[in-house]
């Protein structure tokens, strides 16, 4: 069976010695296969290279240099066995989940931020340096926890485990409280509209003077800081209505207030993906947003 989400359950097969060797020649081809497709995505749509995709293309060597040997050691360093099979099928698996639910996001909000002050260059620039820099130390961290969780058979097949989750169980149900998963794929339809209507705007207001690109701006950010706070407090938002979630006050039970939905996406802003990290270990499984508004996330009834 190749696996191409349940990373817990690969886990187990790896730590049990119960994954075929020739799995392990599969997962590899198909990263090769994504780095090609890649890059040849990326020379085509770039234009000429410059200094930037020289530095670029250096972090990607130094962490596959470095972030190998920092896996190599997490699985038990010249006494660690099976560190092939272990650090490409995990790489792969874990590849999928962090480019879906981490990389795609970053770099659609990255960019839609961008769009809304500046036409988005050719050429490669020094942020998009500083973010693939940034999105590959997590990466290798917790892809090197995964190799010492199956070195050391800290494997089980729940998808979170912790004390909060054993002691209480009815706070991680999923039937109440929406996975991580559930509630990224709301946020990247809701930022995938808001792209939308403001490329929508762009079009309908052409032209390069500094009053059309203020009025695009302004329109952007509008569109930015009144839509969710707005919909969240008095209705939903169509992520949230498609992924059949809805934002709850945490003492209440009922819709939170105007304010408290400002506070919430300022902060879901100002911490990023991170706020998102707490998900799978807190109770009710609230993100770091969550807390600054007083908020929980619930499944529609």
């Amino acid at each position: 069976m190749i696996y191409f989400w349940k990373i817990n359950r690969l886990k187990f097969d790896l730590a049990s010695d119960s994954l075929p060797r020739q799995q392990m020649w599969i997962y590899l081809a198909c990263i090769i296969f994504v780095q090609i497709v890649s890059l040849l995505f990326i020379s085509e749509i770039e234009g000429a290279s410059n200094i930037w995709d020289k530095i670029d293309s250096a972090v990607f060597i130094a962490f596959l240099i470095g972030g190998t040997i920092f896996c190599y050691y997490k699985n038990g360093g010249p006494k660690g066995k099976a560190f092939v099979d272990r650090y490409v099928s995990l790489a792969w698996v874990f590849g999928i989940r962090y480019s879906v639910i981490v990389v795609l996001p970053s770099y659609l909000c990255l960019y839609m931020a961008i769009s809304l002050f500046s036409e988005l260059p050719d050429e490669t620039q020094w942020y998009d340096v500083l973010v693939n820099f940034l999105l590959k130390l997590p990466f290798y961290y917790v892809l090197a926890t995964h190799v010492r969780d199956v070195a050391l058979n800290k494997v089980s097949f729940a998808e979170e485990s912790s004390s909060e989750l054993i002691k209480h169980p009815e706070d991680f149900d999923q039937s109440k409280y929406p996975t991580i998963l559930r509630r990224y794929m709301a946020t990247f339809i809701d930022g995938a509209l808001i792209l939308l209507v403001f490329v929508s705007f762009a079009y309908l207001i052409p032209g390069n003077s500094d009053i059309e690109i203020s009025i695009r701006r302004w329109i952007g950010c509008l569109i930015f800081f009144v839509y969710e706070p707005l919909f969240t407090s008095k209705l939903c938002t169509l992520g949230q209505k498609i992924m059949g979630i809805r934002i709850r006050g945490l003492e209440t039970g009922a819709k939170i207030n105007i304010l408290e939905a400002y506070l919430r996406i300022i902060a879901k802003i100002v911490l990023g993906i991170i706020s998102f990290f707490s998900i799978p270990w807190t109770r009710k499984r609230r993100a770091l947003h969550d807390f600054v508004a007083g908020s929980v996330v619930v499944q529609a009834v």
